[in-house]
């Protein structure tokens, strides 16, 4: 069982912050469209007919979701090539994998079953020895997931009201789970990722100013990022342990956004010919993975470098959709693309991405 505590709102920063970085724009490098990285089908469980990878760790150690007949369970991709059902909670059927550090902890969610007989969905960790442990909610809460983890095994995530309400979580090593709270006049927050010195990023919602991304320091003070463009919504999605923030922000169409460790943010361009872009992951040295789409949605894996040069990471089809969603330091990403007979299988690029 977790113990919970609320953290102190005190020390929240907003509105010098974005009075000193909204516009705080630098312009992307040229585009290129050269594809990079030789891609691999990572294949699906036995019984399944696809599959998604979510996140990767140093060694390439790639983890997500796979079906497995009528369900689909959490999976590990192994750098020598097997692939393991990581199984669901005892009176669930379904789970996902969201994050893995270093060591191979997983982090995630999995469907379970209250007295009421009613399903939910809980954050749940995977351990070294293959066990399964549900994280809970904070009190009162319906359902919960675990969206990060770092080398400590700290997990970050959200936890949610039965009004759908949700509040970024931290669930620390003795047990206990930290509200994180919200930016001042938003109902609601999710944690998407926490590095090793214990800063955590991800976002802030509700009615006004809408969405924003945020940063949480380690002691849980939370800070709006800075904005491109005024109005905009933004998300972070990644953080590495430089302080460097990958996201996007959005306005009439969004765009990969880079904040630096000031919260000063840089938007970079899609791929050329492209209309709107995303990014799902950063590594150490910058370089950031995520996906670029065509004014008709079709969707191209996409990588943008430190100095924001842009390249296709290449399909399992030619000019068929794919997605990356995690990049390490070692040339390797990680996400999902569009098989020849129509399928989705969790895919890794080699060679020259990170």
């Amino acid at each position: 069982m977790t113990r919970s505590r609320v953290l102190p709102r005190a020390g929240i920063l907003i509105g010098a912050l974005v009075a000193a970085l909204a516009g705080a724009v630098v312009l992307p490098a040229p585009a290129t469209a050269t594809a990079t990285a030789q891609v691999t089908d990572l294949g699906v469980l036995p019984g399944g007919s696809y599959s998604f990878a979510y996140a990767m760790n140093s060694s390439g150690t790639v983890v997500g979701q796979s079906s497995v007949g009528l369900g689909n369970h959490a999976a590990r991709w192994n750098p020598d090539g097997t692939v393991d059902d990581l199984g669901v909670l005892p009176t669930g059927v379904d789970s996902t994998a969201n994050a893995v550090n270093d060591a191979g902890v997983v982090a995630g969610r999995g469907s379970m079953r209250d007295a009421a007989h009613d399903f939910h969905t809980h954050a749940v960790r995977w351990n070294l020895d293959g066990t399964i442990d549900d994280l809970g909610t904070l009190p009162g809460d319906v359902a919960s997931e675990a969206r990060g983890i770092n080398s400590a095994g700290v997990i970050v995530g959200y936890s949610q009201q039965p009004d759908g309400v949700r509040h970024a979580v931290r669930w620390n090593l003795d047990g206990t789970v930290d509200n994180l709270g919200t930016l001042p006049g938003l109902s609601s927050s999710q944690a998407n990722t926490i590095n090793d010195a214990g800063t955590i990023a991800g976002y802030s919602y509700g009615c006004c100013p809408g969405t924003r991304a945020v940063r949480w320091a380690p002691d849980g003070t939370i800070s709006a990022l800075g904005i491109g463009s005024a109005p905009s919504t933004s998300i972070a999605t990644a953080l590495n342990d430089n302080g460097e923030v990958a996201g996007y922000e959005t306005t009439d169409t969004s765009r990969v956004a880079r904040w630096d460790g000031t919260g000063a943010i840089t938007l970079l361009n899609p791929l050329p010919g492209d209309a709107t872009s995303w990014a799902s992951d950063i590594s150490a040295s910058g370089v950031m993975v995520g996906k670029s789409f065509t004014s008709g949605d079709a969707g191209h894996a996409a990588r943008w470098d430190a100095d924001g040069t842009v390249s296709r990471l290449a399909p399992l089809v030619d000019g068929e959709d794919a997605t990356a969603n995690a990049v390490n330091d070692n040339g390797q990403a990680a996400g999902y693309a569009t098989t020849a007979d129509g399928w989705t299988h969790a895919v890794r690029w080699s060679t020259g991405v990170g």
